[in-house]
């Protein structure tokens, strides 16, 4: 009787706890960011100026235990490049990133938590190359790629009590520093 009461007060407790988690982040120097500065080089040694936007994201994760979680992460990226000299846009690019995830919490407080989490999936890279710029060089031309794609976060601390904010240090397509909030229910 005795460990049928302790079974059924962890469990009663375990229901407490939220095991859901939506949240929304930005982050800056992203994989796709790093990917994009590099094949932007050339166009830069022509005059190209480039507007960076994102990642920005979702992710959604699963409390299998108090410390495990899984889920998935969305992210989207985009670049513009425009001439400087005629000040028109000239190249797009757009990145796309699923990738599932598992989180592992490690210092769990009521309001307080830090946790790592490692990622990796698929990135899906367009690049749209306008039709002035097709005509300056015949070479140009739209591109799509898809590949492998992950984020490592090292160091992820958030704070709050269902609704909480978060900032997290890593690499990859969340970028080396993200931020953002979450929702747990």
């Amino acid at each position: 009787m005795v460990v049928a009461a302790m079974m059924a007060t962890v469990n009663v407790n375990a229901q407490d706890e939220p095991k859901n988690e939506i949240g929304v982040f930005y982050g800056i120097e992203s994989a796709s960011n790093i990917f994009s500065v590099f094949s932007s080089i050339f166009a830069a040694a022509a005059g190209d100026q480039s507007s960076w936007w994102g990642p920005i994201g979702a992710e959604y994760y699963y409390h299998l235990t108090p410390g495990v979680a899984v889920g998935g992460v969305l992210a989207y990226a985009s670049c513009k490049a425009e001439d400087e000299k005629s000040k028109q846009k000239d190249l797009s690019e757009t990145f796309i990133t699923v990738m599932p995830s598992v989180k592992f919490n490690w210092l769990r407080k009521k309001n307080f938590g830090m946790y790592s989490a490692l990622s990796a999936g698929v990135m899906f890279a367009s690049v749209s190359v306008d039709g002035a710029a097709k005509n300056v060089d015949k070479d140009a031309k739209d591109e799509t790629v898809t590949t492998f794609m992950f984020q490592g976060t090292a160091l992820g601390i958030e704070f709050g009590g269902n609704f909480r904010g978060f900032v997290e240090a890593g690499i990859g397509e969340k970028g080396t520093l993200c931020a953002g909030l979450r929702y747990k229910f």
